[in-house]
Protein backbone atom coordinates (compact mmCIF):
# COMPACT_ATOMS: atom_id res chain seq x y z
CA UNK A 1 0.00 0.00 0.00
CA UNK A 2 1.33 3.25 -0.72
CA UNK A 3 0.05 6.53 0.60
CA UNK A 4 0.91 10.24 0.33
CA UNK A 5 1.78 12.38 4.02
CA UNK A 6 -0.17 15.56 3.43
CA UNK A 7 2.44 18.39 5.35
CA UNK A 8 -0.34 20.58 6.24
CA UNK A 9 1.70 21.68 9.34
CA UNK A 10 4.34 23.73 10.32
CA UNK A 11 7.17 20.94 9.45
CA UNK A 12 10.04 23.24 10.67
CA UNK A 13 8.01 23.11 14.47
CA UNK A 14 9.27 19.79 15.91
CA UNK A 15 6.18 19.93 18.88
CA UNK A 16 2.88 18.98 19.33
CA UNK A 17 1.59 18.09 15.69
CA UNK A 18 4.51 18.87 13.59
CA UNK A 19 6.51 16.14 15.99
CA UNK A 20 3.80 13.72 15.15
CA UNK A 21 3.95 14.15 11.29
CA UNK A 22 7.63 13.94 10.38
CA UNK A 23 8.02 11.02 13.09
CA UNK A 24 5.53 9.13 11.35
CA UNK A 25 6.74 9.70 8.28
CA UNK A 26 10.36 8.97 9.36
CA UNK A 27 8.83 5.33 10.97
CA UNK A 28 7.09 4.55 8.32
CA UNK A 29 10.14 4.72 5.91
CA UNK A 30 12.03 3.17 8.38
CA UNK A 31 9.56 -0.41 8.08
CA UNK A 32 10.38 -0.40 4.75
CA UNK A 33 7.08 1.35 3.69
CA UNK A 34 6.07 3.10 0.42
CA UNK A 35 5.13 6.84 0.76
CA UNK A 36 4.89 10.60 -1.10
CA UNK A 37 5.14 13.84 0.66
CA UNK A 38 3.20 16.15 -0.49
CA UNK A 39 3.76 19.92 0.05
CA UNK A 40 3.05 23.78 -0.68
CA UNK A 41 6.10 24.81 -3.36
CA UNK A 42 6.40 27.80 -1.09
CA UNK A 43 8.33 25.49 1.30
CA UNK A 44 11.03 24.24 -1.46
CA UNK A 45 13.79 26.07 0.31
CA UNK A 46 12.72 23.94 3.76
CA UNK A 47 12.25 20.37 3.57
CA UNK A 48 11.70 18.06 6.02
CA UNK A 49 14.75 17.02 8.38
CA UNK A 50 14.21 13.20 7.05
CA UNK A 51 17.33 11.26 5.91
CA UNK A 52 16.74 11.23 1.64
CA UNK A 53 13.29 12.81 2.19
CA UNK A 54 13.35 14.76 -1.31
CA UNK A 55 13.03 12.44 -3.77
CA UNK A 56 9.97 11.83 -1.94
CA UNK A 57 7.99 14.90 -2.10
CA UNK A 58 6.11 16.04 -4.89
CA UNK A 59 4.66 19.91 -4.37
CA UNK A 60 1.63 21.84 -4.83
CA UNK A 61 1.09 25.17 -6.23
CA UNK A 62 1.22 27.93 -3.50
CA UNK A 63 -0.59 30.03 -3.20
CA UNK A 64 -3.84 27.97 -3.69
CA UNK A 65 -5.38 27.93 -7.05
CA UNK A 66 -8.33 26.28 -8.53
CA UNK A 67 -5.69 23.46 -9.87
CA UNK A 68 -5.60 21.84 -6.36
CA UNK A 69 -8.54 20.64 -7.07
CA UNK A 70 -7.78 18.23 -9.59
CA UNK A 71 -3.93 18.38 -9.18
CA UNK A 72 -4.05 15.61 -5.65
CA UNK A 73 -5.97 13.45 -7.86
CA UNK A 74 -3.91 13.60 -10.95
CA UNK A 75 -0.92 12.82 -8.40
CA UNK A 76 -2.41 9.82 -7.07
CA UNK A 77 -3.66 8.03 -10.00
CA UNK A 78 -0.12 8.07 -11.68
CA UNK A 79 1.51 7.56 -8.45
CA UNK A 80 -1.11 4.94 -7.76
CA UNK A 81 -1.33 6.42 -4.23
CA UNK A 82 -4.36 4.90 -1.99
CA UNK A 83 -4.82 7.08 0.89
CA UNK A 84 -3.92 10.67 2.07
CA UNK A 85 -2.95 10.89 5.04
CA UNK A 86 -3.06 14.47 6.80
CA UNK A 87 -1.84 15.30 10.04
CA UNK A 88 -3.80 19.05 11.23
CA UNK A 89 -7.18 17.99 9.79
CA UNK A 90 -7.23 19.83 6.77
CA UNK A 91 -8.73 18.30 4.19
CA UNK A 92 -7.97 18.05 0.21
CA UNK A 93 -11.03 18.57 -2.03
CA UNK A 94 -12.61 14.90 -2.35
CA UNK A 95 -11.20 12.82 -5.70
CA UNK A 96 -12.49 9.67 -6.64
CA UNK A 97 -8.58 8.29 -6.85
CA UNK A 98 -8.25 8.46 -3.06
CA UNK A 99 -8.83 8.00 0.39
CA UNK A 100 -8.23 10.64 3.02
CA UNK A 101 -6.84 9.48 6.77
CA UNK A 102 -7.02 12.24 9.32
CA UNK A 103 -5.53 12.36 12.82
CA UNK A 104 -7.75 14.28 15.96
CA UNK A 105 -5.32 14.87 18.56
CA UNK A 106 -8.24 16.15 20.65
CA UNK A 107 -11.49 17.94 21.13
CA UNK A 108 -10.39 20.74 23.04
CA UNK A 109 -11.53 23.27 21.01
CA UNK A 110 -15.01 21.58 21.55
CA UNK A 111 -15.01 20.53 24.92
CA UNK A 112 -12.55 23.50 26.17
CA UNK A 113 -13.44 26.25 23.33
CA UNK A 114 -13.44 28.98 26.26
CA UNK A 115 -9.37 28.33 26.96
CA UNK A 116 -8.48 29.86 23.31
CA UNK A 117 -9.44 33.13 21.57
CA UNK A 118 -12.83 33.23 19.49
CA UNK A 119 -11.37 32.93 16.15
CA UNK A 120 -8.71 30.15 16.65
CA UNK A 121 -12.00 28.16 18.19
CA UNK A 122 -14.66 29.08 15.87
CA UNK A 123 -11.46 27.32 12.77
CA UNK A 124 -11.08 24.20 14.40
CA UNK A 125 -14.72 23.65 15.44
CA UNK A 126 -15.48 23.97 12.17
CA UNK A 127 -12.58 21.47 10.98
CA UNK A 128 -13.36 19.11 12.99
CA UNK A 129 -16.64 18.47 11.99
CA UNK A 130 -15.80 18.68 8.45
CA UNK A 131 -13.03 16.22 9.43
CA UNK A 132 -15.75 13.90 11.14
CA UNK A 133 -17.99 14.20 8.34
CA UNK A 134 -15.50 13.73 4.72
CA UNK A 135 -12.60 11.67 6.40
CA UNK A 136 -13.14 8.32 5.26
CA UNK A 137 -10.31 6.88 8.59
CA UNK A 138 -9.73 9.17 11.52
CA UNK A 139 -7.07 8.12 13.37
CA UNK A 140 -6.56 8.65 17.15
CA UNK A 141 -4.14 9.32 19.45
CA UNK A 142 -5.73 8.03 22.87
CA UNK A 143 -8.80 6.21 23.85
CA UNK A 144 -9.88 9.42 25.71
CA UNK A 145 -9.92 11.26 22.59
CA UNK A 146 -11.88 8.13 20.53
CA UNK A 147 -14.25 8.70 23.28
CA UNK A 148 -14.58 12.26 23.15
CA UNK A 149 -14.96 12.06 19.42
CA UNK A 150 -17.56 9.49 19.19
CA UNK A 151 -19.86 11.25 21.72
CA UNK A 152 -19.85 14.40 20.23
CA UNK A 153 -19.71 13.01 16.51
CA UNK A 154 -21.30 9.43 17.08
CA UNK A 155 -21.83 9.25 13.17
CA UNK A 156 -17.92 8.65 13.30
CA UNK A 157 -18.81 4.93 14.72
CA UNK A 158 -16.48 2.17 12.58
CA UNK A 159 -14.00 4.20 11.06
CA UNK A 160 -11.98 5.09 14.03
CA UNK A 161 -8.60 3.58 14.98
CA UNK A 162 -6.82 4.23 17.97
CA UNK A 163 -2.97 4.45 16.78
CA UNK A 164 -0.72 5.61 20.10
CA UNK A 165 1.60 8.11 19.80
CA UNK A 166 5.76 7.03 20.01
CA UNK A 167 7.73 8.79 22.53
CA UNK A 168 11.07 6.79 21.70
CA UNK A 169 12.43 10.45 19.86
CA UNK A 170 12.89 11.00 23.13
CA UNK A 171 14.79 7.80 23.61
CA UNK A 172 18.02 9.19 24.75
CA UNK A 173 18.15 9.43 28.87
CA UNK A 174 19.88 12.73 29.46
CA UNK A 175 21.77 13.35 33.02
CA UNK A 176 20.41 15.41 35.35
CA UNK A 177 23.08 18.91 36.66
CA UNK A 178 24.02 18.61 40.02
CA UNK A 179 22.67 21.46 40.62
CA UNK A 180 18.70 21.65 41.75
CA UNK A 181 17.10 24.84 42.02
CA UNK A 182 13.52 25.21 40.72
CA UNK A 183 10.73 23.59 40.16
CA UNK A 184 9.04 23.65 36.00
CA UNK A 185 6.64 23.78 34.02
CA UNK A 186 6.64 23.84 30.04
CA UNK A 187 4.22 24.57 27.60
CA UNK A 188 1.95 27.46 26.18
CA UNK A 189 0.80 29.70 28.46
CA UNK A 190 -2.71 29.94 28.11
CA UNK A 191 -6.00 28.70 29.79
CA UNK A 192 -5.94 25.17 28.78
CA UNK A 193 -2.49 24.49 30.59
CA UNK A 194 -4.09 25.46 33.52
CA UNK A 195 -1.91 27.79 34.53
CA UNK A 196 -4.22 29.60 37.44
CA UNK A 197 -4.78 26.53 39.19
CA UNK A 198 -0.79 25.75 39.23
CA UNK A 199 0.04 29.33 40.86
CA UNK A 200 -3.13 28.57 43.55
CA UNK A 201 -1.36 25.33 44.20
CA UNK A 202 2.04 27.07 44.36
CA UNK A 203 0.67 29.58 46.68
CA UNK A 204 -0.73 27.09 49.03
CA UNK A 205 2.17 25.06 49.12
CA UNK A 206 4.45 28.20 49.98
CA UNK A 207 2.16 28.68 52.89
CA UNK A 208 3.10 25.61 54.61
CA UNK A 209 6.57 24.93 53.98
CA UNK A 210 9.87 25.96 51.82
CA UNK A 211 10.06 25.05 48.19
CA UNK A 212 11.93 25.88 45.35
CA UNK A 213 11.14 28.92 43.06
CA UNK A 214 8.76 27.95 40.41
CA UNK A 215 9.94 28.37 36.29
CA UNK A 216 6.85 28.64 33.67
CA UNK A 217 8.80 27.90 30.16
CA UNK A 218 6.67 28.26 27.20
CA UNK A 219 5.31 30.82 24.56
CA UNK A 220 2.98 33.66 25.89
CA UNK A 221 -0.44 33.25 24.51
CA UNK A 222 -4.31 33.72 24.80
CA UNK A 223 -4.91 35.35 28.13
CA UNK A 224 -1.25 34.97 29.45
CA UNK A 225 -0.77 38.42 30.85
CA UNK A 226 -3.82 37.30 33.42
CA UNK A 227 -1.19 35.25 34.62
CA UNK A 228 1.45 37.31 35.58
CA UNK A 229 -0.98 39.89 37.43
CA UNK A 230 -2.46 36.72 39.67
CA UNK A 231 1.12 36.20 39.92
CA UNK A 232 1.14 39.28 41.74
CA UNK A 233 -2.36 39.33 43.70
CA UNK A 234 -0.98 35.91 44.99
CA UNK A 235 2.44 37.98 45.91
CA UNK A 236 4.56 35.63 44.30
CA UNK A 237 6.49 38.12 41.92
CA UNK A 238 9.86 37.07 43.44
CA UNK A 239 8.98 33.73 43.46
CA UNK A 240 7.73 32.56 39.87
CA UNK A 241 9.68 33.52 36.56
CA UNK A 242 7.31 33.47 33.23
CA UNK A 243 10.33 32.41 30.38
CA UNK A 244 8.20 33.23 27.67
CA UNK A 245 9.34 31.38 24.23
CA UNK A 246 12.43 28.96 25.20
CA UNK A 247 14.83 27.71 23.17
CA UNK A 248 15.48 23.89 22.94
CA UNK A 249 19.49 24.84 24.60
CA UNK A 250 17.30 26.92 27.14
CA UNK A 251 14.93 23.97 28.29
CA UNK A 252 17.22 21.54 28.49
CA UNK A 253 18.97 23.63 30.94
CA UNK A 254 15.88 24.05 32.74
CA UNK A 255 15.08 20.09 32.69
CA UNK A 256 18.90 19.43 33.91
CA UNK A 257 18.33 21.90 37.01
CA UNK A 258 14.80 20.99 37.85
CA UNK A 259 13.17 18.99 40.97
CA UNK A 260 10.54 17.87 39.10
CA UNK A 261 7.89 18.75 36.04
CA UNK A 262 4.45 19.90 36.97
CA UNK A 263 1.97 19.45 34.01
CA UNK A 264 -1.23 20.23 35.68
CA UNK A 265 -2.93 20.92 32.19
CA UNK A 266 -6.77 20.80 31.97
CA UNK A 267 -7.13 18.67 29.08
CA UNK A 268 -4.59 16.57 26.96
CA UNK A 269 -5.08 13.93 23.68
CA UNK A 270 -1.72 12.82 24.60
CA UNK A 271 1.06 15.19 25.98
CA UNK A 272 4.85 15.05 25.10
CA UNK A 273 6.37 16.85 27.89
CA UNK A 274 5.44 14.12 30.07
CA UNK A 275 7.86 11.47 28.71
CA UNK A 276 10.37 14.34 27.67
CA UNK A 277 10.45 14.78 32.07
CA UNK A 278 11.17 11.41 32.14
CA UNK A 279 14.62 11.07 29.94
CA UNK A 280 15.46 13.66 32.77
CA UNK A 281 14.96 10.94 35.58
CA UNK A 282 12.66 13.76 36.87
CA UNK A 283 9.28 13.18 39.34
CA UNK A 284 6.66 13.99 36.85
CA UNK A 285 3.14 16.17 39.12
CA UNK A 286 0.12 15.37 36.19
CA UNK A 287 -3.18 15.76 35.43
CA UNK A 288 -5.24 12.30 36.07
CA UNK A 289 -7.41 13.37 32.25
CA UNK A 290 -7.36 12.97 28.83
CA UNK A 291 -4.53 10.72 27.40
CA UNK A 292 -2.00 11.97 30.78
CA UNK A 293 -4.21 9.95 32.85
CA UNK A 294 -4.83 7.31 30.38
CA UNK A 295 -0.95 6.70 29.37
CA UNK A 296 0.70 7.67 32.20
CA UNK A 297 -1.06 7.50 35.59
CA UNK A 298 1.68 4.78 36.93
CA UNK A 299 4.81 6.80 36.00
CA UNK A 300 3.87 10.01 37.91
CA UNK A 301 2.32 11.43 40.62
CA UNK A 302 -1.14 12.37 39.25
CA UNK A 303 -3.64 15.08 40.69
CA UNK A 304 -6.90 16.56 40.40
CA UNK A 305 -6.33 19.80 37.46
CA UNK A 306 -9.89 21.22 39.20
CA UNK A 307 -8.36 21.38 42.75
CA UNK A 308 -5.32 23.74 43.35
CA UNK A 309 -5.10 21.71 46.82
CA UNK A 310 -4.81 18.70 44.95
CA UNK A 311 -2.13 19.95 42.55
CA UNK A 312 -0.02 21.38 45.91
CA UNK A 313 -0.39 17.80 47.24
CA UNK A 314 1.38 15.98 44.34
CA UNK A 315 4.13 18.54 43.78
CA UNK A 316 4.73 17.67 48.18
CA UNK A 317 5.21 14.08 47.06
CA UNK A 318 7.22 14.65 44.49
CA UNK A 319 9.41 16.76 46.07
CA UNK A 320 9.69 14.30 49.02
CA UNK A 321 9.35 10.76 47.70
CA UNK A 322 10.93 11.42 44.00
CA UNK A 323 10.81 8.73 41.51
CA UNK A 324 9.51 5.70 43.10
CA UNK A 325 10.41 2.13 41.58
CA UNK A 326 7.10 1.43 40.81
CA UNK A 327 7.36 4.81 38.33
CA UNK A 328 10.09 3.99 37.04
CA UNK A 329 9.12 -0.08 36.18
CA UNK A 330 6.08 1.57 34.51
CA UNK A 331 8.04 4.30 32.43
CA UNK A 332 10.62 1.82 31.36
CA UNK A 333 7.55 -0.41 29.96
CA UNK A 334 6.39 2.35 28.20
CA UNK A 335 9.12 3.00 26.41
CA UNK A 336 9.31 -0.20 24.71
CA UNK A 337 5.58 0.07 24.33
CA UNK A 338 4.89 3.35 22.75
CA UNK A 339 7.25 3.38 20.03
CA UNK A 340 6.99 5.16 16.61
CA UNK A 341 7.09 2.46 14.52
CA UNK A 342 4.68 0.89 16.27
CA UNK A 343 2.43 3.78 15.45
CA UNK A 344 3.53 3.36 12.15
CA UNK A 345 1.74 -0.39 12.16
CA UNK A 346 -1.21 0.33 13.84
CA UNK A 347 -1.36 3.22 11.18
CA UNK A 348 -0.93 0.64 8.43
CA UNK A 349 -3.36 -1.77 9.95
CA UNK A 350 -6.02 0.60 10.29
CA UNK A 351 -6.00 1.93 6.65
CA UNK A 352 -5.79 -1.56 5.33
CA UNK A 353 -8.60 -2.34 7.67
CA UNK A 354 -10.94 0.30 6.61
CA UNK A 355 -10.35 -0.45 2.76
CA UNK A 356 -11.19 -3.93 3.25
Amino acid sequence: MKIAFNIDYDHLMYTGIGRYGLELISAWLRTGQDCELWMWRDTKKNPPDIDNVEKLIRYHPFPKRITDHFIPGIRARKSNIQWVHSANGLLLPPSAHFKQANMVHDLGPILYGHMKCDSDTKVWKQRLARLASSSDCILVNSRSTMNDLLNIFPATEGKVFLTPLGIDHFSRMHTAGKTRDHILTVGTVEPRKNIDGLLRAYSLLLQRRDVPPLIIAGKKEFRADEYQELSMKLGLQNKVTFTGFTTDRKLADLYSRAYCLVHPAHHEGFGFTVPEAFTWGLPVVASNTGGLGEFFSEAAWMVDPSDPESIAHGIDRALDSGVTAEQQEKRDDLSRELTWENCAIRTREALETFGK
